[in-house]
């Protein structure tokens, strides 16, 4: 049984996700604004908006496995404190090289989700967990469409200062706000003994691909998140050239995006894992978005693109929560910081390798090549879930 504290913290751990993601969603679209502004070369402007998730390649392993130790208590309150550093590093920001600092030190503390998803799974029944996942993808939709207009607001006002300052404040905020209302959620004894309670870079992802069936839904959460990645890195390219959208209609589009993701993840996926289960939420999800991906690029016009986009979100929205639920449910009990900063690590690892082809391939080959990637890459995540299901339903039925 989950005691009454522990189940009242649900609503501030997301609390906790919400204002770490509007902070994020602050300083996102401006990276490259200000990095030009301080007369930085392409290459280290495209270096800049690539460290971070290099670094959470590098170091989410690291901080799960420590919140497997030590509590996520301390890992999410270490993290958020470092988010307030490098957000008073971009305020402060002269040149280029500075606000590539804050981008690194925001990268190697980043364990915010990887903390959190963990946190959640312990404090939240196996039956509701991708509920639970569901009300995490809400709090980075809102936090994502309310980010970008709030920075643009006060880049307007006081340019990177502002900005940072916005982000340092939301931070510290969130800090004692977890500080004062989130306890402990792993107790000592599901804490891991045995092991270091460091790890160096990449040492835990053979031992977590290694965990039956959790290391085939991270391959499946590497594809998913590749193929999505590829959108995100040119999709304003395509709307600029094949729908002649300028930036503002852009980003009324990723708002359409993110607000149909948070009716899905935060009102429908409880309703609906509850009826159909997640694997097949999370096969169903797929199947809806490779044809999204693979027709975006060849809409008559922008109202077709909008029903588009409605089905990609509606997959994305109850495929996502679905495979971190499937994790939660399936990872060790003193093992789940450490299964969740490797999914992490691995999403980041998409997120850095993706948008290179994607930008290579809008260039060279077409602007429907990134979509065809990724949908490719969509089918083969759709692949491995099927041959699981079936594998699964082969040993279930299999006698004893």
């Amino acid at each position: 049984m989950v005691p009454n504290r522990l189940k009242s913290a649900r609503p501030v751990i997301v609390f906790t996700i919400f204002l770490d993601l509007l902070g994020f969603g602050l300083i996102i679209p401006q990276l490259q604004y200000y990095a030009d502004a301080f007369h930085a070369t392409p290459a280290f402007i495209g270096m800049i908006q690539a460290i971070y998730s290099l670094m959470q390649f590098l170091f989410a392993p690291f901080w799960g496995r420590l919140s497997d130790r030590v509590g996520r208590r301390p890992v999410l309150l270490v993290s958020i404190a470092g988010s307030v550093l490098s957000y008073v590093l971009f305020a402060l920001a002269k040149d280029a090289w500075m606000i590539f600092l804050s981008r690194l030190l925001a990268g190697i503390t980043a364990a915010n989700l990887s903390a959190a998803q963990a946190y959640l799974s312990d404090i939240t029944p196996p039956q509701e967990r991708t509920r639970a996942m569901g009300l995490i993808g809400a709090a980075f939709g809102v936090g994502f469409i309310l980010g970008p207009a709030v920075g643009g607001i006060l880049g307007a006002w006081g340019g990177n200062f502002a900005i940072g300052l916005g982000g340092a404040l939301l931070s510290a905020a969130n800090w004692f706000s977890a500080f004062l209302r989130l306890p402990e959620s792993l107790p000592p004894e599901h804490r891991r003994r045995t092991g270091d309670w460091y790890a160096l870079p990449l040492r835990d992802l053979p031992r977590v691909l290694a965990i039956p069936h959790v290391g085939l839904l991270a391959v499946v959460l590497f594809a998913a998140v590749f193929a999505i990645a590829n959108l995100e890195s040119t999709f304003v390219l395509l709307a600029k050239h094949r729908y002649h959208l300028d930036q503002r209609e852009c980003g009324y589009l990723f708002a359409y995006l993110g607000l149909m993701g948070v009716v899905v993840q935060g009102g429908l996926i409880g309703k609906l894992s509850a009826r159909f289960g997640e694997s097949r939420l999370l096969l169903g999800g797929y199947l809806l978005q490779i044809p999204a991906l693979l027709l975006i690029p060849f809409m008559p016009s922008t109202g077709w693109l909008m029903v588009v986009l409605a089905l990609l979100a509606f997959g994305g929205g109850i495929a996502s929560p679905s495979l971190n639920g499937l994790i939660a449910k399936l990872a060790p009990a003193d093992r789940r910081g450490e299964v969740f900063g490797v999914t992490q690590s691995l999403g980041s690892l998409a997120r850095v390798v993706a948008p290179a082809w994607g930008g290579w391939s809008f260039g060279h080959l077409g602007v429907s090549a990134p979509y065809v990637t990724a949908a490719m890459m969509m089918l083969l995540a759709g692949v491995m879930v099927a041959w699981w299901i079936v594998s699964a339903m082969h040993v279930a039925s299999a006698p004893s």
